[in-house]
C-alpha cells in the first residue's frame, strides 16, 4: 500500500488535475462507498450538491439491479492501480447515463481510496446503438426479400451473400463470405457471369442483364451497381419466366402451323369444291335431285370455310394481345 499516490489537497497540481478537471470526477472510500471529494463538473453534470454528494454512496448513483455487480467489482478493482470500465450511471432527477471511468488507487487522509474520472459516453452510446438498430433493420429486410443479394470489395471478395444467394447457388453464407466471387460461384473467369461484373467494376457503370448458368440450370436477371465499396449486386431467378416463355413461343409456333394448314392445305380442296359445285349448277338444272344434293354440298363447303377463317381469326387474335413482355422473351 505504501506505493500508492498520496493525495495532497494542497499541491497545485492535484487542484489543476481535480478541481479544474473539465470532466466529473470524485474520491471515494472503497470500504464504505462513500464519496469524499468531488469536482465542480460532477456536481454540474450529476445534479447533487458537494453537501448532498457526501450524503449518498456510490449505490445512489447506479441502477439498484446492478448493485450486486458493483460491490463485486470494488472488491476485485479494490488494490488495482488503474482500471477503466464502462457502466451505468444515475443523476439526481433519474436520468440513465453511460460512462466509461477509470480508477486509480490513491491514499487520501491517510486511507486506502479510489480517485474516479468519468467520461460522458451516452450520446456516442446512442448514436451506436441507432447505427446497429437500422443495421439490424437493413440485415433483416436483405434476409427478407425474395431478391438475391451479393456484396463484393474492389478485391472480388464477396462481403455480403443473403438467404436468396444461399438458395439459388445452394451456397451457405458461412462458405461464401470473406471469399473471391470467382471461386465461390463455379463457373471461372472465363465465364460471361464474371466478364459482365467486371466491366461493370472496371467502367463503373450500372448493368442489367439477363444470363443462363448451365451448371444450375437457370436464368438470372443480374443489375449491378459498382461504388467505391466494390458491387451491389441484385439478382432475381427468371427460370420460370423463360420456361413460360419457351411454352409460349412452341404454343404459338404450333397456331401458325394451323393457321397454315387452314389457309394453305384445307381451303384448297375446299375451294376446289366450291368451283366444282359452281360449274354443275348450270348443268343439273331440271334435275331436282341432283340440284339439292349441290345445294347441300355447296352449303356445307360454305360452312366449313366459314369455320376456318373463324379458326384464323382466332389464331390471329391470339397473337395479337400477346403480352409486350412475353413477346420480348421469345424474339431474344
Amino acid at each position: 500500500m505504501d506505493d500508492q499516490l498520496a493525495i495532497n489537497e494542497a499541491d497545485i497540481s492535484f487542484e489543476i488535475l481535480f478541481h479544474q478537471n473539465p470532466h466529473p470526477m470524485w474520491i471515494v472510500d472503497v470500504d464504505t462507498l462513500r464519496f469524499l471529494l468531488v469536482n465542480e463538473a460532477a456536481i454540474k453534470h450529476y445534479g447533487y450538491t458537494y453537501q448532498e454528494f457526501l450524503q449518498i454512496t456510490l449505490k445512489d448513483i447506479r441502477p439498484k439491479d446492478e448493485h450486486a455487480d458493483m460491490k463485486a467489482m470494488v472488491k476485485r478493482i479494490k488494490h488495482n492501480e488503474t482500471v477503466t470500465k464502462n457502466l451505468t450511471h444515475i443523476k439526481k432527477n433519474g436520468t440513465c447515463i453511460y460512462v466509461q471511468i477509470t480508477s486509480y488507487r490513491v491514499m487520501f487522509h491517510q486511507k486506502a481510496c479510489r480517485m474516479v474520472l468519468i467520461n460522458d459516453i451516452t450520446e456516442q452510446r446512442v448514436k451506436d446503438q441507432k447505427i446497429n438498430d437500422a443495421w439490424v433493420r437493413i440485415y433483416q429486410t436483405l434476409e427478407s426479400i425474395t431478391d438475391g443479394f451479393i456484396t463484393i470489395d474492389p478485391k472480388w471478395r464477396i462481403t455480403y451473400w443473403n438467404k436468396e444467394a444461399e438458395s439459388t447457388f445452394s451456397i451457405p453464407k458461412e462458405t461464401a463470405v470473406g471469399k473471391l466471387f470467382w471461386k465461390i460461384c463455379p463457373h471461372g473467369k472465363g465465364h460471361e457471369l464474371f466478364q459482365r461484373l467486371k466491366e461493370v467494376m472496371h467502367t463503373g457503370d450500372k448493368s442489367t442483364f439477363e444470363i443462363y448458368l448451365d451448371r444450375y440450370d437457370k436464368w438470372l436477371c443480374i443489375t449491378a451497381y459498382p461504388g467505391a465499396n466494390g458491387l451491389t449486386i441484385y439478382f432475381q431467378d427468371i427460370t420460370g419466366q423463360k420456361r413460360d416463355a419457351e411454352q409460349i413461343q412452341l404454343k404459338n409456333k404450333h397456331l401458325d402451323e394451323i393457321a397454315y394448314i387452314n389457309s394453305h392445305i384445307i381451303r384448297k380442296p375446299i375451294a376446289n369444291i366450291m368451283g366444282i359445285v359452281n360449274s354443275l349448277e348450270d348443268d343439273l338444272i331440271g334435275y331436282e335431285y341432283f340440284e339439292n344434293a349441290l345445294k347441300m354440298l355447296k352449303a356445307s363447303a360454305e360452312e366449313l370455310d366459314r369455320t376456318l377463317m373463324v379458326i384464323n381469326n382466332r389464331v390471329e387474335q391470339v397473337n395479337t394481345v400477346l403480352p409486350a413482355s412475353r413477346k420480348k422473351h421469345l424474339s431474344q
